[in-house]
């Protein structure tokens, strides 16, 4: 990956996150700027990224993929941040995966030569973007979902009269009942896969079956929906005809959000057929975990014994606030909101509390339990102590709809020194 674009990119007192008062200066020189968030160099709100956790994550998921022969896709719309998608290559990724077409231009445009688009490729500006990148690049490796064959039919159509030095390598979906995009039974899924075997192999190639157990409903609830899917997942890709595969060097089973990822790889190493089957997981947010919806069912996953996961992630990020105001007694309003951190799958939860000039303080029992666009209120137990200009530190639930509130987040050591920054493209 080339990242000298992000490098050389200039920040200044209009980039959120950055003191107003900042003339402008490269990314690359943000380190001796000198900055310490404790200091209150920066503005609050803030959303951070601590090195320490983000390369405990890294080091704890290279080590089950490498212990259970995993490849791994990353999800890149959890932090649409090329500087995290170059680390995550470092650490075995295989490939990275993306949402949309237009996530796709953003990892091509960094220099990223492997993409699966986990969902469906459809539309003529879609399509002929991604014809675009295939002639364009002989080492540009390109996989998407196909879930019907009124899909298959709507790309051919995009392509007429179009060729591409590539076919671009399909995999079929399997979806369930009352969840999301997907086929919805194994003969609709063995009828489709004969389509994509019947069309212009110039332009298409079945390469592999492809799921998502994130959306199975009553998932939550348990690991019992998620291992009856898998191992219908599996029982797809045993059935299919080795006629439709023929020639491949390898076929692609890829599933594993960030909740049951064990699982699925569980029911997916067990597939054998006549070509290698390469497993790929598809996470995304263990690079940055998070103290809320994560957390909870990492430590679920780790009371099961009959889960396979044994990793502790650490939660990477952290949203900084003041409090601004206490106007009653029990509760306290903070300097950010929907603006700036995630609301959807549940409320930051504040952590630490520092006041400048005295140091770190006990937090309290303290919840925030509503958001406005730029505050947050926090319901206070009896003497927490908390003042106004308090500091707090909230863990923050689902990195997915943190990141894309920030186009620049600072890394900072274990002193909270500012030691580097990062970009998102959403």
């Amino acid at each position: 990956m080339n990242l000298t674009e992000i490098r050389a990119t200039l920040l200044d007192g209009t980039t959120k996150g950055i003191p107003g008062s900042a003339r402008p200066f490269p990314l690359s020189a943000i380190a001796a700027q000198g900055w310490n968030v404790l200091r209150e160099d920066l503005p609050f709100p803030l959303m951070l990224l601590k090195r320490a956790a983000l390369d405990h994550n890294a080091r704890v998921f290279e080590t089950y993929l490498s212990e259970n022969g995993l490849s791994f896709s990353p999800h890149g719309k959890t932090t649409m941040t090329p500087q995290l998608f170059a680390e995550q290559l470092a650490h075995g990724a295989w490939a990275i995966t993306a949402a949309t077409v237009n996530q796709v231009m953003v990892m091509r445009r960094f220099g990223i030569s492997r993409i699966i688009l986990a969902n469906q490729l459809i539309g003529r500006a879609a399509v002929e973007a991604i014809a675009a990148e295939i002639n364009g690049d002989p080492g540009f490796d390109f996989y998407a979902f196909v879930d019907s064959v009124g899909q298959l039919r709507n790309i051919e159509r995009h392509l007429a009269g179009a060729a591409l030095t590539r076919p671009i390598r399909l995999l079929v979906e399997m979806g369930v009942a009352g969840g999301r995009t997907g086929v919805r039974s194994i003969a609709e899924g063995l009828a489709l896969v004969e389509a994509v075997a019947a069309a212009d192999q110039g332009r298409f190639r079945f390469a592999g079956v492809a799921a998502f157990e994130g959306v199975v409903p009553g998932i939550g609830k348990g690991t019992e929906q998620g291992a009856t899917f898998a191992e219908t997942v599996a029982t797809f890709a045993r059935a299919i005809p080795p006629s439709a595969y023929a020639g491949l060097d390898e076929f692609i089973l890829t599933g594993g959000g960030s909740s049951y990822f064990d699982v699925i790889a569980e029911h997916f190493k067990a597939v054998e057929l006549p070509v290698p089957v390469r497993v790929v997981l598809r996470s995304g947010c263990y690079v940055t975990h998070d103290s809320g919806g994560y957390h909870a069912a990492q430590e679920a996953a780790l009371a099961d014994p009959h889960r396979h996961w044994s990793g502790a992630l650490e939660p990477a990020l952290e949203a900084w606030s003041y409090v601004q105001s206490m106007p009653e007694p029990g509760l306290a309003l903070l300097t950010m909101g929907k603006r700036d951190i995630p609301y959807d799958s549940g409320l930051p939860v504040p952590q630490k509390r520092y006041r400048p000039g005295s140091g770190w303080l006990d937090i309290g029992t303290a919840e925030i339990f509503a958001t406005n666009d730029q505050h947050a209120y926090v319901r206070l137990g009896e003497n927490a102590g908390w003042q106004v200009g308090d500091m707090i530190a909230s863990g923050i639930s689902h990195p997915c709809t943190a990141f894309d509130k920030w186009r620049f987040i600072p890394v900072v050591d274990d002193k909270y020194q500012v030691i580097d920054g990062m970009l998102s493209f959403f």
